[in-house]
């Protein structure tokens, strides 16, 4: 079973709770109607009432939380969460940051109005890929974290190497990508944003899928 750092969990706990808090600060600042969906410009152009869009993400996020602390009870593999506990927190420590920053850097931009700054919130996604990648490359094999193919999942071998690739990539080229996209016209941030998350998946599905077909043809490779 995964191993818990109280500290780290108590971190946790203030990102999910840091919204909320937020939220109670501001409340009376923020109109009645707030725009809760952005174009690539970062313009509004959907709306939602002061309530349901000051609380929907806070409560998906501590919602988030619940799922992620119990799925290593139900995971078949989940002897194997034993080996990358510490790993598996920081990875759930980071999504509730990103979720946290999410909610609190649209609010306070656009509460008064401000079209999004759309370079800035591309730069922290990527910025989020990257440091999910320093920790993937330490994940053991599970059906619930980690890149789950069909491949990576018949084999211990493909599903480390396939790690090792994937999380060199997401960390050089999530760093890399939110440096490019913050510098770059709002339109060409918005092509490299989704086209190098769409790379940063694919390249390391394709190889699983190459790496276990190399070890059905050499039965010797697999024993690397």
């Amino acid at each position: 079973m995964q191993q818990v750092n109280r500290k780290k969990e108590a971190i946790i706990w203030l990102l999910i709770l840091l919204p909320f808090i937020y939220v109670l600060v501001i409340w009376n600042k923020v109109p009645d109607i707030v725009p809760t969906h952005f174009n690539y410009k970062g313009v509004p152009d959907d709306y939602s009432g002061k309530t349901f869009a000051l609380l929907l993400l806070p409560v998906m996020n501590l919602i988030i939380y619940f799922i992620l602390f119990y799925i290593p009870r139900i995971d078949p593999r989940r002897k194997n969460y034993a080996f990358f506990g510490s790993s598996y927190q920081n990875i759930r420590l980071l999504i509730h940051m990103l979720l946290a920053g999410i909610f609190i850097f649209i609010t306070q931009t656009t509460s008064g109005g401000a079209p999004l700054k759309m370079n800035a919130f591309f730069s922290g996604i990527l910025l989020f890929f990257a440091l999910l990648g320093n920790y993937l490359r330490t994940v053991r094999s599970n059906f619930f974290v980690g890149i789950r193919t069909p491949w990576t999942l018949s084999s211990d071998l493909v599903w480390r190497k396939t790690h090792e690739l994937a999380g060199k990539i997401w960390f050089y080229s999530g760093i890399i990508l939110a440096i490019a996209v913050f510098f770059l016209p709002q339109v060409v941030a918005t092509i490299i944003m989704f086209s190098g998350i769409f790379l940063m998946a694919i390249i390391p599905i394709v190889y699983s899928y190459i790496e276990y077909k190399k070890i059905n043809n050499d039965p010797q490779a697999g024993k690397s």
